[in-house]
């Protein structure tokens, strides 16, 4: 991904999500970098010299298999921070899923800047203890819950990412969720179609959806039958 045309957008002026992030002018030197949905941003394997803020839409990152098949590793809305390696080169490949405009910051000074201010150190230890605590309930999901229980806490996360109970949008496609949550299309769509029976969910459109019973919606995750 090339980084080094600074857009100008209504979107570079806001200030980072980070505290303290603009006395050190992160967001200031950081190039804005706007991104069609289906665009890549990255690939799994390319040097990694810059990490990402999602400034507007949604972008994913994945793994392509052996097989073929991609592994959605999450997917990442405004504010977010993502693509930060420990390693030199980048572990998964980012697709942007909407239009969007990313923020980009060169990785070394950004590390550099976080690691002398504790306002921004605690807000990174924050943002990466959360994801690794993501990655850990993700494990178990894919571990031990039953195809309708992964595809009912899924539904549980939109809700609460979106804070709303109807008209919930999906805003990625059902294949983005079948690789996420480690299923097939097919079963995917059984699943919604089974909470729809069940009048848990309710579908406004292909891409909305309100939640009719939430107690039901939870239990789901607790109970495979």
């Amino acid at each position: 991904m090339m980084c080094s045309a600074q857009v100008q957008s209504p979107f570079y002026d806001q200030s980072a999500i980070w505290p303290g992030a603009s006395d050190f002018k992160l967001a200031k030197n950081a190039n804005v970098v706007r991104f069609k949905a289906g665009e890549t941003l990255y690939v799994e394997g390319e040097s990694a010299p810059y990490c990402y803020q999602v400034v507007s839409g949604v972008v994913k990152e994945y793994n392509t298999l052996e097989d073929g098949r991609r592994q959605v590793a999450d997917f990442y809305g405004v504010g977010d921070l993502f693509g930060i390696s420990e390693l030199e080169d980048q572990l998964h490949t980012a697709e942007a899923i909407t239009d969007c405009a990313v923020r980009c910051y060169s990785r070394d000074p950004f590390l550099k800047a976080v690691a002398s201010c504790p306002k921004l150190s605690q807000q990174l230890l924050d943002t990466l203890m959360a994801r690794l605590h993501s990655s850990r309930e993700r494990m178990i999901m894919l571990g031990r819950m039953s195809a309708i229980q992964r595809v009912a806490a899924f539904l549980i996360r939109l809700s609460r990412e979106q804070k709303a109970t109807s008209n919930i949008r999906f805003i990625m496609s059902r294949q983005d969720i079948a690789d996420h949550l480690g299923l097939t299309i097919e079963t995917v769509c059984r699943a919604l179609t089974e909470m729809k029976k069940r009048g848990v969910i309710i579908f406004e459109s292909a891409r909305l959806f309100s939640i009719q019973d939430t107690a039901s919606l939870e239990e789901i995750t607790h109970n495979s039958n």
